[in-house]
């Protein structure tokens, strides 16, 4: 079992005693994610594709605070973004703006670059530490600069 497969277990127990069932539905989701993608693959799953699942969960989780905020439904915005930051929390440290930047530099970037590579060479770097539209917006920059 991988480190975040037993964090999971650990917080679920937590959350159950607690009756947290915010919490306790969120790992549920998690959980679930990365059990499909085992069976689909047939395989235990790499930390980076655990990562992944996670990345998805909080996409969606987001996708769905913007349609509640949209709808103007109070209810909805403050359970999605509970849900937001215990997500959060299974999530490497996400790198700031600055910290993009710095290792846009460091890959050898340079202006005239394509900006789907030079997003495709940061993206295999960040490997989850930053979302694929910040990652975006800050190559984005960097090129136009």
């Amino acid at each position: 079992m991988s480190k975040l497969t037993d964090t999971l277990m650990a917080d679920m127990k937590t959350a159950m005693k607690e009756k947290d069932t915010v919490r306790k539905g969120v790992i549920n989701l998690i959980r679930a994610g990365i059990k499909n993608q085992q069976l689909e693959l047939k395989r235990e799953l790499t930390e980076e594709e655990e990562i992944q699942i996670v990345q998805r969960e909080l996409k969606q989780t987001k996708q769905s605070l913007e349609e509640a905020e949209k709808a103007n439904r109070e209810d909805i915005v403050e359970a999605e973004k509970e849900k937001i930051t215990i997500i959060e929390h299974y999530l490497p440290k996400q790198l700031s703006k600055e910290e993009l930047l710095e290792l846009i530099q460091s890959l050898g970037i340079e202006k005239g670059t394509p900006m789907g590579q030079a997003i495709g060479q940061v993206m295999k770097e960040v490997a989850g530490r930053a979302e694929g539209k910040v990652v975006s917006a800050t190559v984005k920059e960097y090129l136009n600069s």
